[in-house]
């Protein structure tokens, strides 16, 4: 039986399995993020300075990054659900170390262990649908998997930032690597890897083994094409400059901008998120139902994200909080708009058999972007200095300058991007 064959369309363990993944989904976003609304608390916590905090919150993105080749590899060979469940046990344990760091360095070492464990959720989950979903279902199925991960990112917001004061930041984060732990348990208890293994286990004879993994072969096929190349870099640019905004920067710089407390600048910052839970599976289902050729929507996602940066340098100085809100909320629907139809993209142009390896070869591009950007923005910021508490107008201009010029080299690249029309079923 292929995968997404009509048998496995029919089984309802499909959902099992997705809601399952949605569950651990969900704190990867969380992690993703959660450093923006504790910047303060983390700064006073290890005396620390921005480019310091942004060389911590990076080094999720670092080892997360270097993390793809291997649970991209394991998940075409092993399969995704083992994975998922010892990944997010290993992010669990970073958890912990994290809640009780005494240092910047040890915090470091914490969010490095989550953004290892972490990183082995996206990858065999994008193995793990294109097993149990058709390819016309697929971008729906990561649009609503982004929703869920969003949500994850809005909780990153102010309800962490509700919790930090009111528990405090370290027993925040002693309840998550619990909940984490417990959900890596779940997926091993009550999940199937694929419609094969589920009948494999049941005891049909006929059920297909693994196939060859054919490593070199295959990696050799994946990096010498130009649209992996293509891919890769806007990846890089898009994704690495819209997590340094939302996980690092958008709640400090409105406090700055807008001269208001840091919840409310998190209620703001929320809005990003709630935009990808809605872009993300609205972007899935569009191209399909339309019959709209995936590349020119992708352009046209990258150019509004453009000009979306364009206004916040602009005009930061006019917009206002109702201006903000409508900027962020708008990045927001493209962001999860990019993710859901650069990801069908790769789904209709990259053979089944070597899926997970070729999502795992190009998933480090976007978390090496997010490190970049976090860096070196951070270097830019502390090199305009702080005013009173909390860093100048002048440095965030020159960050998001950085990050409007990254943009900008993606749209182009954009329109160098070959995909197919949809067809309508």
């Amino acid at each position: 039986m292929p995968p997404s064959s009509p048998a496995a369309d029919r089984d309802p363990h499909r959902w099992v399995v997705f809601s399952v993944i949605c569950l651990i989904y969900f704190f990867v976003y969380f992690h993703r993020v959660s450093t923006s609304v504790i910047v303060s608390d983390l700064l006073a916590a290890f005396n620390t300075n921005a480019t310091a905090l942004g060389f911590m919150s990076s080094m999720y993105f670092y080892i997360y990054a270097l993390n793809q080749p291997i649970v991209g590899y394991l998940a075409d060979r092993i399969g995704p659900r083992r994975v998922i469940a010892y990944w997010s046990m290993t992010a669990a344990a970073g958890c912990f170390i994290f809640g009780m760091a005494p240092s910047i360095g040890w915090a470091s070492l914490g969010r490095a262990l989550i953004g290892f464990g972490v990183g082995g959720v996206y990858v065999p989950t994008v193995k793990a649908l294109s097993q149990w979903f058709r390819e016309k279902e697929f971008a729906t199925m990561v649009g609503l998997l982004m929703s869920v991960g969003n949500f994850g990112a809005v909780v990153a917001t102010t309800p962490l930032a509700w919790a930090a004061g009111t528990w405090g930041w370290r027993p925040t984060f002693f309840l998550i690597g619990g909940v984490t732990l417990g959900m890596a348990i779940l997926m091993l208890a009550v999940t199937r890897d694929s419609p094969e293994s589920k009948r494999a286990e049941e005891g049909d004879p006929h059920a297909p083994g693994p196939p060859s993994p054919g490593l070199a072969r295959n990696t050799v096929t994946i990096i010498s094409s130009l649209q992996f190349w293509l891919v890769a870099t806007i990846f890089f640019g898009f994704y690495g400059t819209a997590v340094t905004l939302q996980g690092l920067w958008a709640t400090p710089f409105l406090m700055a901008v807008l001269e208001v407390e840091r919840i409310l600048a998190s209620k703001l910052n929320m809005l990003i998120p709630i935009g990808v839970i809605i872009g993300a599976p609205f972007f899935g289902w569009l191209p399909n139902r339309f019959s709209l050729n995936k590349s020119k929507t992708l352009t046209t996602i990258i150019a509004v994200y453009t000009l979306c940066w364009l206004a916040i340098l602009l005009v930061f100085d006019r917009l206002g909080t109702v201006g903000f809100a409508a900027i962020f909320f708008m990045m927001g629907v493209v962001i999860g708009g990019f993710i859901s139809t650069i990801w069908g993209i790769i789904r209709e142009t990259t053979p089944a058999v070597r899926l997970g390896l070729t999502s795992g070869i190009l998933n480090p591009a976007p978390f090496l972007g997010v490190a970049a950007f976090q860096v070196l923005t951070g270097k830019i910021i502390d090199h305009a200095g702080r005013v009173g508490e909390l860093y100048s107008l002048s440095g965030f201009k020159s960050a998001f300058s950085l990050c409007l010029a990254g943009t900008a080299i993606c749209l182009v690249l954009s329109l160098l991007i070959k995909g197919k029309p949809a067809s309508i079923d």
